[in-house]
């Protein structure tokens, strides 16, 4: 989860679904008059999303900031991205009591891609990301899991002794949506309550195909939180055991090397929400009649 050099060359789920988004909703974010857009993005990782998707659609006069609950991850990005003019990359964590104050309200747009699924707080997130948009109104663009089958594959690596005593926490690192029975209305209802009045929210079955063995091992082990934690002399035990249950799971295709490959259904939230301005805000809550909740479940 934090080796930002493999993240970078692994997350062909990531890039395909950002692209896909981005180029639908580039036309519905509600860029400024002036060019001026300063937009944040929450959890960039190695920042190769950020600046092959996101960036190209911003403004010639935009700033834009990449964020990261890692480090290391920020670290990389701000290394290998220091030429880009008008970009920076800093630490935060989305989930977190209280933002930094030089970051509230401060952003007209916030984009997330892949991140939220993360945060067991994701009502504290959504406030988050709500308070970094300006008082006078902005919106924000979020595609996160609600479900994967790799969540079932961690419950059933965690019953295992070889593995248990490094995955005591399993349930931390599963989607704070992944039980839910209607994903779609609950995380609509979120956004209702931390003051978005316009919002879409939609839950997309997807489906990736995971080219032979190896691209699925590396894929997993760009992003699997576990395996940080023990000695690297068992990672690849490791995988093998997660390549053996994912078979199980009737989720491959093929029979040999050659021509195998792994399937991945999984729910993605798409979610595009509005804040308003403060007056408008006031002026709602005096005519209640004239508010509007839009959402697609």
């Amino acid at each position: 989860m934090n080796q930002a050099s493999l993240y970078q060359n692994a997350n062909q789920v990531q890039r395909h679904d950002a692209k896909l988004i981005l180029d639908e909703f580039a036309s519905t974010l509600q860029w400024r008059s002036d060019g001026e857009d300063a937009l944040l993005d929450v959890g960039s990782g190695s920042g190769n999303v950020l600046m092959d998707f996101v960036k190209p659609l911003l403004p010639i006069g935009g700033q834009l900031v990449g964020t990261d609950i890692s480090s290391q991850m920020v670290g990389f990005a701000s290394k290998h991205y220091q030429g880009e003019e008008r970009t920076r990359f800093q630490v935060l964590d989305i989930g977190c009591d209280k933002l930094p104050q030089e970051l509230r309200g401060s952003f007209d747009h916030v984009t997330s891609f892949y991140c939220l699924h993360w945060v067991q707080n994701l009502k504290g997130a959504m406030t988050n990301i709500y308070n970094l948009l300006r008082p006078e109104g902005g919106d924000c663009l979020l595609a996160f899991l609600a479900s994967n089958p790799v969540y079932e594959v961690y419950k059933i690596l965690k019953l295992n002794d070889k593995w248990s005593e490094y995955m005591q926490d399993v349930e931390q690192f599963i989607s704070p949506l992944h039980y839910s029975q209607n994903p779609g209305e609950e995380f609509s209802q979120l956004l209702s309550d931390v003051g978005f009045i316009q919002h879409n929210v939609e839950i997309r079955n997807e489906v990736f195909v995971y080219e032979g063995v190896r691209t699925l091992k590396d894929n997993v082990k760009a992003i699997c939180p576990f395996l940080e934690r023990m000695p690297s002399s068992l990672h690849e035990d490791f995988l093998n055991d997660f390549i053996d249950i994912v078979i199980s799971m009737n989720l491959q295709q093929g029979e040999d090397n050659q021509d195998q490959k792994f399937i991945s259904p999984y729910k993605l939230v798409v979610a595009y929400a509005r804040k308003t301005s403060n007056i408008v805000n006031k002026f709602l809550d005096e005519k209640p009649n004239q508010l509007i909740f839009k959402g697609i479940n």
